[in-house]
């Protein structure tokens, strides 16, 4: 396939993953909004409902991401970006899309599943952007590492909700006990994530989930200072979170992604 087909496509497909989130948003696929059902399955690691604007951020990236790719596909560094990330990001959207359609429906454990190879694909994306060099690179290594970085803690809030469905007992352990394991395993897996991809922005949407959540748990927010530890580990966390980025962004000398691997292009 030409690589401007594939530019070509990269929109079309990401038009229609707008359309189905924005679909899903407004509850018009099963009358459920994904807020709404959110609420249904609600967890002590939810985050405020503000934190979800950075949906706007993530699309809004991607789009001139996809277009500046589609621009500039006769680059010779463009061209090998596009040639190698299309198809996994054809995937991703794949599974957006049927996460969107499976969470409205209240499939929790589907859309777990979906949410995991999400998850998996932008890891991919990530791990391949690093192969190359040129602005499209810094561009995609900017939207999917903000991208891929939120979806990791959405799986983790997605698999708490499939367990609140299933009406798990937590083994007799307290909720808000669960709550800070929890909070510290997503931290720790993020790092070993980040580990091998070293993409300075996947850990920035981490520090702005832990801050919605750390807002959701003080006297003003859901929980009203009820569980106090969870949101003093949400602070924590998010802290971390953002010291990480900083230091990858200093190793990777001032880039989202090692500096080294960009100039093999």
């Amino acid at each position: 396939m030409q690589t401007k087909l594939k530019a070509w496509l990269n929109l079309v497909i990401y038009l229609v993953m707008v359309a189905i989130n924005t679909l899903g948003a407004f509850g018009y696929i099963n009358g459920l909004s994904q807020k709404q059902v959110s609420d249904r399955y609600d967890t002590l690691i939810t985050p405020s409902p503000f934190a979800f604007s950075i949906w706007a951020v993530l699309y809004t990236l991607m789009l001139i991401t996809l277009v500046y790719w589609l621009v500039k596909h006769r680059n010779g560094q463009t061209a090998r970006v596009v040639d190698e990330i299309s198809p996994l990001f054809w995937l991703s959207s794949v599974m957006n899309i049927a996460w969107v359609v499976a969470f409205s429906y209240e499939l929790i454990g589907l859309s777990t599943l979906f949410i995991l190879a999400l998850a998996a694909s932008l890891a991919l994306i990530s791990q391949r952007l690093k192969a190359h060099g040129g602005m499209a690179v810094r561009l995609g290594g900017l939207t999917f590492g903000l991208y891929g970085g939120w979806i990791l803690i959405a799986t983790f809030v997605n698999v708490a909700a499939f367990l609140v469905k299933q009406g798990w007992d937590g083994f007799g352990i307290a909720p808000a006990t669960w709550a800070i394991i929890v909070l510290a395993a997503a931290v720790l897996i993020t790092l070993l994530i980040q580990g091998r991809l070293r993409n300075a922005a996947l850990t920035l949407p981490i520090a702005w989930a832990y801050f919605a959540i750390w807002h959701r748990h003080t006297a003003q927010g859901t929980y009203q200072g009820q569980y106090p530890l969870v949101g003093t580990v949400a602070v924590i966390g998010a802290v971390a979170a953002l010291a990480v980025a900083v230091l990858v962004f200093v190793k990777n000398q001032r880039c989202v992604l090692p500096l080294a691997n960009e100039q093999k292009g």
